[in-house]
């Protein structure tokens, strides 16, 4: 199917009033196959492939022209060291500020996204590999999907490893600061099909056209705390606690022990994903993982902080809860 037609069943689709989520992803699953593109080894049997890079592919390709490398973390993480022309970037930076009465997370303006992705040097051109500070994957995941979100899905990759791997590796790092970026011009081209709104999850809870993949560890999804007005999880939901997807080296699994995951919680191969977590955080390394081996997936951005905060829809807690 050609990009133009693609465009314009997403277009449609979107626009469609009472469509439903299963039909909105079904609709775009062209679209979210990408071009080829250097994959990790680990995710050669993937469905896309070219999400994950290698620290080889990056040492080979770090001084091409359009190249552009993300590091994850703090300050004094960045500072103590990092990958040579990489550049800091941290939550605060792709999100909306936190307030009253505002959910948590939750993803900048267009006209912000594409001030602060020209600040970085990303363009419409760039070629984008993100780099997760340590094994907690779910900061980079987050900052992935929200260049995914703007239109960037076929120019991202995410280092397998991350900066704890290129270090075991005894690669080369620096604590010099990089140099002014070149002027670029980033086109924002929103992916309204990589996000599930509130009512578009409540549908699925109750057409169960889609899997609905709770990402938080299994003491929240089982009613214990979480932080928000009521304990518990969404109806029909399933449970894959974000710490099972990757190990302790920083690399995420193989694709058929991700796909085991899935197919174990009751996840069925073809049927789309909503995952969720407490904020839009953790659930997006369910969504990378869902959307690498080949799911049709969204994030339901506001996630249980959402849902759990509107009385009127049902949370599941375990009997006597």
């Amino acid at each position: 199917m050609s990009a133009f037609c693609v465009d314009t069943l997403r277009a449609v689709a979107v626009r469609a009033v009472g469509l439903s989520l299963s039909a909105v992803l079904l609709l775009t699953a062209a679209a979210t196959a990408g071009s080829a593109q250097p994959a990790a080894r680990g995710a050669a049997a993937a469905a896309r492939p070219n999400m994950l890079v290698t620290t080889e592919w990056l040492s080979q390709h770090l001084r091409d022209a359009d190249l552009v490398v993300l590091h994850v973390g703090n300050a004094a993480q960045f500072n103590a060291g990092h990958i040579a022309g990489s550049r800091r970037v941290g939550l605060a930076d792709v999100s909306s500020a936190p307030g009253p009465d505002k959910l948590t997370l939750e993803m900048l303006t267009p006209e912000q996204i594409a001030a602060w992705a020209e600040s970085q040097g990303i363009g419409d051109r760039s070629r984008v590999v993100i780099v997760p500070h340590n094994d907690t994957l779910q900061s980079a995941t987050r900052v992935f999907l929200t260049l995914a979100y703007f239109g960037a899905m076929d120019r991202v990759s995410l280092l397998d490893g991350g900066f704890k791997a290129w270090t075991a590796e005894g690669r080369e790092t620096t604590v010099a600061e990089s140099g002014q970026p070149a002027r670029v011009k980033f086109t924002p081209r929103v992916r309204p099909e990589l996000l599930a709104s509130l009512e578009q999850v409540e549908a699925a809870t109750l057409d169960r056209r889609a899997s609905i993949v709770d990402a938080r560890l299994p003491r929240f999804y089982e009613g214990n705390g979480g932080g928000f007005p009521r304990p518990g999880h969404i109806p029909t939901a399933v449970n894959i606690p974000l710490n099972t997807v990757s190990l302790a080296t920083g690399h995420l699994r193989a694709p058929a022990e991700l796909r085991k995951l899935f197919v174990d919680a009751g996840v069925a191969d073809g049927k789309p994903v909503v995952t969720y977590c407490h904020i839009g955080q953790q659930a997006s390394l369910l969504w990378f993982v869902a959307t690498m081996l080949g799911y049709e997936a969204r994030m339901f951005d506001g996630s249980f902080q959402q849902w759990s905060g509107t009385d009127r829809l049902p949370v599941v807690v375990p009997p006597g809860e």
